[in-house]
């Protein structure tokens, strides 16, 4: 009996507290489609499943008597399985290294003379290739060193879950929180530059039959796994499939509790269905909205990314349904993508906020080694970027300064310029951006800059270049701030991560943008700066309407020890706000300690726990 190691090692997920990893479900797919075949069942069994990133030195003797090992590389795990794999064939010359995944840099010039160690790589889909070597293995031959083979369109596969394939780690690790990945189907209809998924599925999608996506659900449920992941690239475009899928999802809460969160993206052309979806998730406070992947409004910027002629892209469209449901929207929008100005951002911003989207993710340009946008735009849009560290680390703990030095360290090429935005123009519109969010998304300012832009025609741009003027001018602790995140900034792109201290807060990379309103309230000053705004509108807006905002502002704003722990009544007086208004917490969850608290001000933004629930009560 042969012995075969499965390797998709992760970091840990999510709040540390929670001490979650992702099921490996990737080589457990693998592993269960290939034992369909008999003489590859007779003769291989597991030796190791390695879901997260151990220490080598451990794996080395865990894996002296593995014969062949399956590596699947992600972003997060490439340097160091890398390293790993070199390892292993340095201390077992006669193992067979097999490596795939979406982050395996096939497309690099002399691969195997870079990469020596590895046998065999993978392209694409696994299960027919990693069969197809197996069997080769078996029959003493020699392993095909790139292997690619058509895509599956009969989905009917077997399941890592129902066979009970993890079962045993489950049962292993009871300490856990499991996030579980279910596969709806593969393939992605479009090609958006940035994006490696409908490249590497050569665009059509193809899905999974219900009844397996149904029995997966029981077990998730049945095992009490909170979080669940749906890899579908565009969730309900299979609409009375999809729709049942959430049902099920909607039913196992209900009856265990679990799953009560996930994450998924949604169809990019059929807004009713996904608005449908969404119902069910936010009624069962499984979700708290739409997810609309807008990136940028400019059609420039969407025509050189490939993204146009979307529905998504109609922002009135989609934040109209989502109204007559009464459902809140969130959209992610990526700065610095090709063609991209100053200018075109904020009108971005402008017509996001002019919608009435109060909850927005904001990334930079990120780079993935198989993307359209690696292989054939950089040159073409003069794309600059730095190794980015500290999305998956706390750089500032043992764990990055180890595998710095043992060249495992993970990283992600961020953008640094183009030719329409220079380093410090990008880094001067992120910062903009990052005061922009921590306002109006937080709610400092959210509620009067929609009266004065209802009230007055003044744009939501105006407002907060005006706002940002007078906080560098003529306030204590902001420009401070902002020339510490600035500094930041800069050393993050020369070193790899961001040590920027702000406020007696340590910044990470991937923190950055939603990191303002966590400065303020580190530093209990969510007052100062409802009373900050409201001063700069005392010529121009009445008393009674400024002391309404100031009200409504600091209710709904979710601070430490001042938790709304009950339903809270606000009597107004100016009637431009409603006259008698409800408060209360979205999810009655009040954490014990500010550090705690400051955590879920990061990780809970997409749900809104940041805001408290503020309803009119006429």
């Amino acid at each position: 009996m042969y012995s075969v190691s499965l390797i998709q090692p992760n970091f840990q997920t999510g709040p540390h507290h929670l001490n979650s990893y992702y099921l490996p479900y990737s080589v457990g797919s693998l592993w269960s489609y290939i034992i369909q075949n008999s003489d590859i069942k007779q003769n291989f069994s597991i030796s190791n499943i390695i879901f997260r990133r151990d220490t080598i030195d451990e794996l080395i003797k865990s894996h002296k008597d593995t014969d062949i090992v399956l590596i699947s590389l992600y972003i997060w795990n490439r340097n160091y399985c890398f390293k790993l794999a070199q390892r292993l064939k340095e201390s077992y010359p006669n193992i067979k290294i097999i490596m795939g995944g979406p982050e395996l840099p096939w497309r690099q010039e002399n691969f195997f003379e870079q990469y020596p160690f590895v046998d065999s790589i993978v392209i694409g889909e696994g299960e027919k290739a990693v069969e197809h070597l197996l069997l080769q293995f078996l029959q003493n031959k020699k392993l095909d060193k790139i292997n690619q083979f058509e895509r599956m369109k009969e989905l009917d596969l077997p399941s890592p879950y129902l066979n009970g394939m993890f079962d045993n780690l489950l049962k292993k690790h009871p300490d856990i929180e499991w996030v579980p990945t279910i596969e709806t189907d593969r393939g992605c209809p479009y090609s958006c530059t940035f994006c490696d998924w409908g490249s590497a599925t050569a665009s059509k999608m193809y899905k999974f039959y219900f009844e397996r996506i149904n029995a997966e659900l029981d077990w998730i449920s049945k095992n009490k796994l909170p979080y669940l992941s749906l890899t579908s690239s565009n969730f309900g475009i299979f609409k009375e499939r999809d729709l049942k899928i959430a049902e099920k999802i909607v039913e196992q809460n209900k009856l265990t509790g679990c799953p009560n969160g996930l994450s998924v993206s949604y169809a990019k052309n059929s807004n009713d269905t996904v608005v449908e979806i969404v119902k069910l998730f936010t009624d069962a406070q499984i979700q708290t909205g739409v997810t609309l992947s807008l990136q940028t409004t400019s059609d420039h910027v969407l025509e050189n990314i490939k993204r146009k002629n979307m529905k998504i892209n109609s922002i009135t469209e989609v934040t109209e349904l989502a109204n007559k449901n009464h459902l809140p929207v969130l959209t992610e929008l990526i700065l610095g993508m090709p063609g991209e100005t100053s200018e075109s951002w904020r009108n971005t911003l402008e017509q996001v906020i002019q919608n009435n989207i109060l909850n927005l993710d904001v990334y930079f340009l990120q780079l993935l080694i198989n993307s359209p946008m690696y292989v054939k735009q950089i040159a073409d849009y003069n794309l600059k970027t730095f190794e980015a560290f500290d999305f998956f680390y706390g750089v500032h703990t043992g764990d990055f300064l180890d595998d710095k030095q043992n060249g495992i360290a993970e990283s992600i090429e961020v953008i640094q310029s183009t030719n329409t935005f220079d380093r410090e123009q990008l880094i001067d519109e992120s910062i903009f951006t990052w005061f922009v969010l921590g306002f109006h998304m937080y709610g400092i300012s959210n509620i009067i800059s929609k009266y004065l832009f209802e009230e007055f025609d003044y744009t939501y741009m105006e407002f907060y270049n005006s706002l940002y003027k007078v906080l560098l001018r003529e306030d204590k602790y902001f420009p401070k701030w902002v020339d510490q995140i600035k500094q930041g900034l800069y050393r993050w792109q020369d070193k790899g991560y961001m040590d920027a201290d702000i406020g007696g807060l340590s910044i990470q990379g991937w923190q950055y943008f939603h990191s303002l309103m966590p400065i303020i309230q580190n530093n209990n000053l969510v007052d100062h700066y409802v009373d900050f705004v409201a001063e700069q509108f005392t010529s121009k807006i009445d008393e009674k309407t400024l002391n309404d905002y100031k009200n409504l502002s600091k209710n709904q704003i979710k601070q430490f020890n001042r938790y709304i722990t009950t339903e809270k009544v606000l009597e107004l007086e100016s009637g431009n706000f409603g006259e008698t208004v409800l408060v209360e917490d979205r999810f009655n969850h009040y954490p014990k300690n500010l550090t705690e608290h400051l955590e879920f001000l990061f990780f809970g933004r997409r749900r809104s726990w940041h805001m408290n629930k503020i309803v009119d009560k006429r």
